[in-house]
């Protein structure tokens, strides 16, 4: 106990005589803990997809494949029939359930709003874990009861118990079915592949569409299995031999080739590679790993700061240092207070870092639309075992070092004064070199994301990128209704309905000349709006509203990169084929056109001209004020539906590139704003220490005559150098790591350049010096006396 309270107050007076040293490393320390602790929240939130349900190891989704001229070309929907079919056939197979989710309306009262539904059937609740905060799981067998979620009942009952009122669905057409409430989940966490907001029968699914149980020519977002454990292979070769032929007979459009299965562990990963992908779609990589390959660099900045103001300041402490060797102090007890004392500094520095975190995450959870993180240390007891680790990590890594270093002094050249200080400084300078090296590849990135934002705003899509309003329509008799309002309106420049429209939905055939196949996204657009998108025509014809009928049945337009594929030198004319009884005469091609932004490449795609009774949305393009626009529109529609709240939503197919751009760049402005000051701490250190060496050789130089300038370029050259030679590493280094990251996430973005790289190097490296230059200024103008006063 004596030796722990003698540990205690010597590292207490240690601190009280460095409070400056304290503060510094406190700051630095706990700012990049709480960018680890970011960083951590954010890995996990896309480690533990899926895992919130307890058998997520036995739970498996159908898969469909087609197989197009060799290719496996992987499909994430099933048709509705085969769920029903495999029921009860497999013995390893326990539990089965189909599962479609939509946008409905939920009505209570004259509270109307949209809400995301889920279908599913009996054995659902028994496959995967939704707490129920009222209710049970009995609930989901009655058809005419609805779950809903914990927000969801928020919203229509309050904090009350629903249980028992009655909640009206309206479907598209506008029928309505009453429903009771029989139970309320917890809220779904946001990395999962479900995350509807209400949930009853798959049968009110089939009602809803007027399909059968056994339809084998519509779909399901998913057909789930539970196993007993074991991979069902013998549900794999079930469905291969008795499920192909059934599926292919009813719709001869979509041939396939076969059947697998992903297991629900794995489904984030395989949904980034499928088409009709009807689930929520998980984070992209870069989004989980970048927080925490940053959040690793600065804690590499803030223990390499930490170790040489550890070494910077440790010849305060020389006579303590000599007088406990004099003593009896052996070298082992000397690293067990100076580690003791850097343990110390960073379980503060964790406690610091704990409170800025609490900050950080909301304002890093905000900037994401699909990444939802919070610090809660009751609900996660797995963050106490991360902290933990993260503390002996860096207490290890910002400690050991200087422990082991300051130690070693022996007491004879202490006590005699001529001990040298600096002899590490070879170290010393690598560890500067590395934290120079990190934040001149945060500045480069975060200063190419912004150029790359800049050349997406400004590159050609392929069409107009003025901002228009998309108005969702759920059936004909609104359209009917509400376009002729808005072409009375003066606000409306000009208008068009359709049934598709760039970065919606779309569905995909297989087309065939001759003996070549291509898998294409087919899109079904009005005449109209193919002129208010202005797309561009290459070759050909658009769509002729005198030819409606005629160019309906058996016209196709075609983008350029369907030509290539096809290998085509003139297409106009060429006939492709979809299935037996539907051939199409190319008619037109038009500019390729990103119907996705800039995160996936051009698809080889095909345009159909839509039915003109059948019109999915309303686009608007207006000269006035977004909001305003919107708000008078919405006053409008209430005349029209006011069963159904109204739904639209400014064409965000390139903003959302945009939008992740500006989030990068806010991440690596954090991070250059922090290894900044970290790292011109560590110079303005080194200098101090290079300083104290040379203070006799200062005043002797000053003696003779040198100026002040001579001094100044003399101390700051070996600095100078090092800086030089770490941000040009780091330049050459930000270029293949940013190259890469940007084509991981864009598929058309620019690469950084030599200016990207050379103006933020140049910059870096005069703050640096210039701080550099002001610390030795401070000792140049001192009288040369108290220089050699000092020796």
């Amino acid at each position: 106990m004596a030796i722990f309270l003698n540990f205690l107050k010597i590292t207490l007076r240690n601190f009280a005589k460095n409070k400056a040293y304290v503060f510094i490393n406190l700051l630095g320390l706990g700012l990049s803990l709480a960018c680890c602790i970011v960083g951590y929240l954010n890995w996990k939130y896309g480690a533990t997809y899926n895992q919130n349900h307890l058998n997520h190891e036995r739970i498996y989704k159908i898969h469909s494949y087609k197989s197009v001229q060799g290719e496996k070309i992987e499909y994430g929907i099933t048709p509705i029939g085969l769920g029903n079919q495999i029921k009860g056939q497999i013995p390893e197979v326990t539990h089965v359930s189909r599962y479609a989710g939509t946008t409905v309306v939920l009505k209570k009262d004259l509270k109307v709003f949209e809400k995301y539904m889920g279908f599913v059937e009996d054995d659902y609740l028994e496959m995967f874990t939704f707490p129920f905060k009222y209710g049970n799981k009995k609930a989901l067998l009655d058809e005419e009861n609805i779950i809903l979620t914990e927000a969801t009942a928020n919203v229509y009952f309050g904090k009350e118990n629903p249980l028992g009122e009655i909640i009206t669905l309206v479907d598209s057409e506008g029928k309505e079915y009453p429903l009771v409430v029989g139970g309320v989940l917890e809220d779904i966490p946001t990395n999962s592949s479900m995350t509807f907001l209400a949930l009853t029968h798959y049968n009110n699914h089939l009602k809803m569409q007027g399909w059968k149980d056994d339809d084998w020519s519509h779909f399901n977002a998913a057909t789930f299995v539970m196993t007993n454990g074991a991979f069902p292979q013998n549900l794999m070769d079930y469905m291969n031999t008795y499920s192909i032929e059934i599926q292919n007979k009813a719709r001869d459009n979509f041939q396939i080739a076969g059947y697998s299965l992903v297991q629900l562990t794995d489904l984030d990963e395989a949904s980034r590679y499928i088409r009709s992908n009807w689930l929520m779609n998980p984070p992209h990589p870069s989004a989980l790993i970048g927080p925490v390959i940053m959040a690793i660099q600065l804690l590499l900045i803030a223990c390499f700061n930490f170790t040489n103001t550890s070494i910077a300041i440790s010849g305060k402490r020389l006579k303590e240092i000599g007088i406990r060797k004099v003593m009896g102090s052996r070298r082992r007890q000397l690293i067990f207070q100076y580690m003791g004392e850097n343990f110390i500094i960073c379980l503060m520095a964790l406690v610091v870092g704990i409170g800025i975190a609490d900050m950080l995450v909301p304002a890093y959870s905000a900037i994401w639309d699909f990444i939802n993180i919070e610090l809660n240390f009751s609900s996660d007891p797995e963050i106490y075992l991360f902290l933990i680790g993260l503390l002996i990590v860096t207490a290890l890594t910002a400690g050991a070092y200087p422990s082991l270093y300051i130690s070693r002094y022996q007491p004879v050249k202490i006590l005699r004064g001529n001990l040298q200080l600096g002899q590490t400084s070879f170290f010393s300078r690598i560890l500067l070199g590395v934290q120079y090296f990190f934040t001149a590849l945060a500045i480069i990135s975060a200063v190419a994301f912004y150029n790359n934002a800049k050349f997406q705003s400004n590159y050609d899509v392929g069409y107009s990128r003025e901002p228009l309003l998309s108005i969702n329509i759920e059936n004909q008799s609104e359209y009917e209704a509400f376009r002729p309002l808005l072409e009375q309106m003066p606000e409306v420049k000009s208008l068009a309905g359709t049934y598709n429209r760039i970065g919606s939905w779309h569905y995909t055939r297989t087309l065939k000349n001759a003996e070549k196949e291509v898998e294409t996204e087919m899109m079904e657009f009005s005449n109209e709006y193919f002129h208010l998108m202005d797309l561009s025509l290459v070759k050909g014809r658009f769509f002729d509203p005198k030819l409606q009928e005629h160019d309906r049945q058996n016209s196709i337009v075609i983008n350029e990169r369907l030509v290539k594929d096809f290998g085509w030198e003139n297409p106009i004319g060429q006939i492709v084929q979809i299935d037996d009884s539907t051939r199409l005469s190319v008619i037109g091609v038009v500019k390729n056109f990103y119907n996705e932004g800039f995160f996936n490449k051009i698809e080889p795609t095909g345009i159909r001209f839509a039915d003109p009774k059948v019109n999915y949305f309303l686009i608007v393009k207006s000269d006035i004020d977004r909001v305003k626009l919107y708000d008078q529109l919405e006053t409008s529609w209430l005349n029209v539906s006011p069963n159904r709240p109204f739904d639209a939503e400014y064409d965000e197919v390139i903003t959302a590139a945009n939008e992740v751009n500006l989030n990068i760049i806010t991440m690596f402005q954090f991070l250059t704003f922090v290894a900044l000051i970290l790292s011109t701490i560590g110079l303005y250190t080194l200098v101090s220490l290079n300083i104290i060496k040379r203070m006799k050789e200062i005043g002797v130089r000053k003696v003779l005559g040198a100026t002040i300038q001579e001094i100044v370029v003399l101390v700051n050259t070996q600095f100078f150098r090092l800086l030089v030679v770490a941000v040009t590493v780091g330049a050459v280094a930000s270029y293949y790591v940013l190259d890469t990251l940007m084509g991981s996430i864009f598929e058309i973005y620019q690469a950084p350049t030599v200016i990207t790289m050379l103006v933020p190097v140049f910059l870096l490296v005069i703050v640096a010096m210039a701080f550099a230059t002001v610390r030795i200024l401070i000792t140049a103008l001192q009288n040369p006396v108290k220089s050699l006063r000092y020796e």
